[in-house]
């Protein structure tokens, strides 16, 4: 009974660690600054945009997505900018696991001169990269743009 006991509290202890191991386990890992706020979170003091990629098409731009970094917070979210006010929606996506913000309400900006929303952060440092998605749609053309990671 003793032998046997050990075995199944073996098999228990050990059943975590192999969920945990498993590959292709879809699970988002999440870090202390995942689906926080740029701004309240004191990250957008020091961000910079590290990747912009244009929304619109081979004749005319509408906007940019933009993917923002914060050196400070190791942390990155996505911004999208219109220059008309139409829908648009802005992702940011980490790539190592998926996890992902994404925003809808574009308001009006008067320092960036655009319509304009950002996303949640999602926590980005070395090795860890993410990049930014933005989609609008402008008389009945749908746009969509995506940023290169980093």
């Amino acid at each position: 009974m003793k032998r046997y006991l050990g075995k199944v509290l073996l098999v228990v202890l050990a059943a975590p660690v192999l969920a945990v191991s498993l590959p292709g386990s879809a699970q988002a890992a999440t870090y202390e600054m995942d689906g926080k706020n740029p701004i309240s979170a004191g990250c957008s003091g020091d961000a910079t945009t590290v990747k912009r990629s244009s929304i619109g098409t081979s004749t005319w731009t509408l906007g940019a997505v933009e993917l923002r970094y914060s050196v400070k917070c190791h942390t990155a979210w996505a911004r999208i900018t219109l220059s008309e006010d139409v829908w648009g929606k802005a992702q940011i996506v980490r790539n190592t696991d998926g996890k992902s913000y994404n925003c809808t309400k574009l308001s009006y900006n008067a320092s960036l001169g655009s319509y304009t929303c950002y996303t949640a952060m999602v926590y980005d440092k070395d090795p860890l990269s993410s990049y930014a998605e933005g989609w609008s749609q402008y008389d009945n053309v749908g746009l969509h743009s995506k940023t290169p990671s980093y």
